[in-house]
């Protein structure tokens, strides 16, 4: 905006490519926020739109290929009513207080209104106002994806600029005041308001000295009104514990790693470089990959979102992932021995967990697999590679039913609450796993957890609906004697209670391993195997992966419904993975070009000047 004032668009093109590397999602709502302010300062926008451009060109190397990537990995948002869109909204959460929006105070509100008795901010003032108000405005900023607010922090800087000319101009209109003031019914704005009257009528009788009151109004209203959105000091020193740390320091931890405690703030958390994790919360995460943990060997869907992959306790997961340690607070973990602590964290240790990359002629046909219904997949695709073609393979799950309690049970709670319930059964060394339905009754999520598992379905109209209406649990413990259940408050009912068991023995499947070798790509080792087979992996499958045997590249597969993998004959190989992100070198061709055209555009005007 600057650039715009001193007429030097040519240096816009810097500022786009720089903002395309620093937030891809922004740039696009910046941009038409950029040509608002041209139009409205020149009322024209022919000028800027050049250096925009070429902007946009020089960061293709990036937004292209990240661009794909997410279009071929479509997120599932909640459903937006087109009509509703119309409906005002005058909550104001993005303007005024809310941590989500632009976080002003009401005088910002009134300086919008006050903006209309000026020429030369008048049609700006209205505009801003009709964004703030009618959610169809935060939908078209937002790529479509969603009517949120958060969007419109970008108008800030036009907010800003109109309160500013109207404190300059020192003019206040009365009517328009009052006006202002019939949006601000809610008990936050409403006492914002009466502190910025008290504002207004220091201000213009020249009280200067009493002015300072004001600094005063962000510290009482956001503090008093957003308490809940600070953090408590027990969950941050969780979340940035020097204890784990230590832990991921001071021991070799060869394969993954996953953080059991905290599993929600924990995703994309690492406390050591070396630290390798299979969590994440990202909007490139792989589509198949969050099928393959939520649908088909049926982690727990513990956020609201279930774009965010969990770690999760589930011995199908940490094995079948190559996740050798695990951090928690306890140690009764199947098949994991505590090899360190620090504190009240404990560090734990598989070394029988499937390698990252292994070779195996144990393999089950695609068709054949899809055939099978929870939970005799899970056992059946963890002792077979799942592959796309025939095999002459065959597998039987080892999966007994235990419980069928076909009744509803209503629950009613007021708050959360825990019960106990007694295992009637044999559980010693046995994987249990616990389904059912959940119907909700009421617009608030719904949590259970069994044993420190928990599951989650989100509120009906929740940004990112997570659909979780069939509630899963796999349960792997050392000793368990008894099923500690946690029931969030709430209206909702559980049917059709099904407890299914299966031996821990049948969870030691034997795979050859490659030999890791020191690298610049993805993976490179050495694997002798006597029989034809597959090489697998657990890296998930995107376009642009590439596999070379002995040096000659292989046709990728998907193996296991999600993962990378090829076909391997018998005998000794060199194994190379590399990964080439689709459309980076014509991304990279571009954003030469541009940058080329953009160094001309730049010098030529300088010159000009």
């Amino acid at each position: 905006m600057i650039l715009v004032d001193k007429n030097k668009r040519q240096w816009i093109s810097l500022c786009v490519c720089m903002a395309l590397f620093h937030n891809y999602f922004y740039t696009p709502g910046m941009i038409l926020i950029l040509l608002l302010y041209d139009y409205d300062q020149n009322h024209t926008i022919k000028d800027i739109l050049i250096p925009i451009l070429i902007g946009i060109g020089m960061a293709t190397i990036l937004w292209l290929p990240t661009g794909y990537l997410i279009l071929n990995n479509h997120k599932s948002v909640v459903q937006t009513n087109l009509f509703n869109l119309l409906i005002p909204n005058f909550t104001l959460k993005g303007l005024v207080y809310d941590s989500y929006g632009c976080g002003l105070t009401v005088i910002s509100w009134i300086a919008l209104f006050q903006g209309i008795q000026f020429e030369k901010t008048r049609k700006l003032s209205i505009l801003l106002i009709l964004m703030f108000v009618f959610p169809m405005f935060s939908y078209i900023l937002n790529g479509t994806l969603y009517a949120r607010t958060k969007i419109l922090v970008l108008c800030l800087p036009l907010v800003l600029m109109i309160l500013s000319y109207w404190l300059q101009e020192r003019k206040l209109n009365k009517g328009l005041l009052v006006l202002a003031g019939l949006f601000l019914c809610t008990k936050t704005t409403l006492l914002g308001l009466l502190i910025s009257l008290v504002f207004i009528g220091y201000y213009f009788m020249d009280k200067k000295e009493c002015l300072m009151m004001y600094a005063l109004v962000p510290m009482i209203v956001f503090t008093g009104f957003n308490y809940n959105q600070c953090l408590d000091l027990k969950l941050y020193n969780s979340m940035y514990s020097k204890d784990k740390q230590k832990l991921m320091q001071r021991n070799d931890l060869n394969q993954r790693t996953a953080d059991l405690d905290q599993v929600g703030y924990s995703v994309n958390r690492i406390y050591d470089p070396k630290e390798m994790k299979a969590s994440s919360y990202t909007s490139t995460s792989n589509s198949l990959y969050n099928t393959f943990i939520y649908d088909i060997i049926k982690s727990p869907i513990s956020q609201s979102n279930r774009t965010i992959i969990t770690d999760s306790e589930n011995y199908l997961y940490l094995s079948m992932m190559g996740i050798q340690n695990v951090l928690r607070k306890d140690s009764n973990l199947y098949g994991y021995q505590e090899v360190d602590s620090k504190g009240k964290y404990k560090l734990l240790k598989n070394k029988n967990v499937f390698p990252i990359v292994y070779v195996t002629s144990d393999t089950l046909s695609e068709s054949k697999f899809d055939k099978l219904f929870y939970p005799y997949n899970l056992d059946t695709i963890y002792n077979r590679t799942i592959v796309n073609g025939k095999t002459s393979n065959e597998y039987a799950s080892k999966m007994k039913l235990i419980k069928n309690l076909d009744q509803s049970i209503l629950i009613q709670n007021k708050k959360k609450t825990k019960k106990i319930i007694p295992i009637t059964f044999d559980a010693k060394n046995k994987l249990i796993c616990i389904d059912f339905d959940i119907k909700n009754y009421t617009n608030k999520k719904v949590f259970i957890s069994i044993n420190g598992m928990k599951n989650t379905l989100s509120k009906k109209h929740s940004v990112y609906p997570n659909g979780n209406k069939h509630f899963t649990y796999i349960l792997s413990k050392k000793e368990l004697k008894q099923f500690d259940v946690t029931l969030s408050k709430g209206k909702y009912k559980i049917s059709n209670i099904r407890v299914y068991t299966c031996d821990m023995n049948v969870f030691n499947r034997v795979v050859t391993k490659v030999k890791p070798l020191k690298t610049a790509s993805i993976y490179k080792g050495k694997v002798t195997t006597s029989k034809d087979g597959y090489l697998v992996t657990s890296y998930p499958y995107e376009k642009g992966y590439e596999i070379y045997m002995d040096g000659k590249k292989q046709n990728v597969e998907i193996v296991n419904k999600a993962f990378v993998g090829c076909k391997i004959k018998k005998g000794s190989h060199t194994i190379t993975i590399q990964f080439h992100a689709p459309f980076k070198n014509a991304g990279l061709g571009i954003s030469v070009l541009s940058i080329m055209i953009g160094g001309f555009w730049i010098w030529k005007k300088s010159k000009n000047l």
